[in-house]
């Protein structure tokens, strides 16, 4: 059987279907950080040594929250502070 991705046919009943949603799992609200991951303070100045990655970071997500995005965000997010955090 030819497959593309791993893609298999689903055409044999019975078919089910399960309603999918965003998860509400924390605030919209978080901290600010630079592109190099420093918090900042609230006159916009960074916090020297301190870092946020993650669910901790605000504006990331206003209107929804995809399942499984929390682990991108901490990843991309991640790794850009622990960028900044090591050139410091």
């Amino acid at each position: 059987m030819p497959k593309s991705h791993w893609a298999q046919k689903i055409d044999t009943p019975p078919f089910r279907a399960y309603p999918v949603t965003g998860g509400i799992t924390f605030t919209y609200g978080g901290l600010k950080v630079n592109e190099d991951g420093n918090v900042m303070r609230q006159d916009a100045t960074p916090i020297a040594g301190l870092y946020a990655c993650g669910e901790l970071v605000g504006g990331v997500f206003f209107a929804g929250y995809p399942g499984g995005s929390g682990l991108t965000s901490g990843a991309v997010f991640g790794r850009r502070a622990g960028y900044g955090a090591a050139l410091s």
